[in-house]
């Protein structure tokens, strides 16, 4: 986006994008955002420099190419910030100006990709608040096309010394990664190698998980593998909503069935329960 383009430049590409051709004219954009022609001439004369609009014979102007693709790109990052803004309890009389004021800010693609994120993280704690039993492929039914981190633990299925957690932990790196591409989901845990002393030898001994299963409808499926990732689908994931409000804490759980590669041999497979959290 231009360095330059202010909250009102901005404003007025969005109600080019959506009016109607014969209604793209000073007196009409002036009418329609309430200020003044010398300010709506102003601020097409700054856009027509950086070729974002193209004024015709008779008096309409018109978006360019690149015009139409940042005007896009403007409404789909205002609809994105005024619905965080309005997940944060921003009065609704504040939030369309803050909108604008943020988007000339010039935030980079990076960061309202991450802000995407949070807002997609917001939205489903609002959809499925109160709700006790659902399962991953509802939450792919919100979810745009991309990548989402949420954090996890693994835990025991016994408890074991007063503890819990299972040692798989250690065998992942956190978070793990949610890609959604047309309403349907994968869970990607990146596979770490782990170091432990053997209890018999005193040896240092390094493994990794090599293999892995997840339960769905009450048997154990093969996950996949791609490189030094493992993955399932996130429909095995059964959640359920904890907390109120922006406190809300939606908590997904599968059964995992993992085999570990000590060198040449392989450790027998041991069961954990997968954690997913969306806070």
């Amino acid at each position: 986006m231009p360095e330059t383009l202010t909250p009102f430049q901005i404003q007025l590409l969005l109600y080019y994008l959506e009016a109607e051709p014969k209604k793209r004219t000073v007196t009409d954009s002036a009418r329609i955002l309430g200020t003044t022609k010398w300010a709506v001439t102003r601020a097409l004369d700054a856009l027509e420099k950086q070729d974002v609009v193209e004024r015709q014979e008779n008096r309409k102007t018109v978006l360019t190419v690149s015009g139409k693709k940042l005007a896009e790109k403007c409404r789909d990052q205002m609809k994105i910030l005024e619905q965080y803004m309005q997940y944060q309890d921003i009065p609704p009389v504040q939030i369309k100006e803050n909108a604008l004021r943020a988007l000339s800010a010039g935030f980079s693609d990076e960061f309202m990709e991450r802000l995407a994120e949070q807002e997609g993280r917001m939205r489903l704690k609002e959809i499925f608040a109160g709700h006790r039993d659902f399962h991953g492929g509802d939450i792919c039914n919100y979810l745009k096309d991309g990548s989402y981190y949420f954090p996890f633990i693994i835990y025991r299925e016994q408890i074991k010394n007063h503890n819990n957690l299972s040692m798989a932990n250690r065998g992942f790196e956190n978070p793990c990664e949610l890609i959604v591409k047309d309403h349907e989901g994968l869970i990607y845990l990146a596979v770490k190698t782990v170091s432990a002393e053997s209890m018999s030898s005193g040896k240092k001994m390094e493994g990794r998980v090599n293999k892995m299963q997840y339960l769905y409808d009450g048997e154990f499926r093969n996950g996949g593998i791609d490189g030094r990732y493992v993955y399932f689908p996130v429909t095995a994931l059964n959640f359920i909503a904890m907390g109120k409000g922006r406190d809300t804490l939606l908590h997904g759980s599968v059964c995992l069935k993992m085999q570990c590669s000590v060198g040449d041999m392989h450790m027998p497979e041991s069961t954990a329960i997968f954690t997913m959290f969306i806070h």
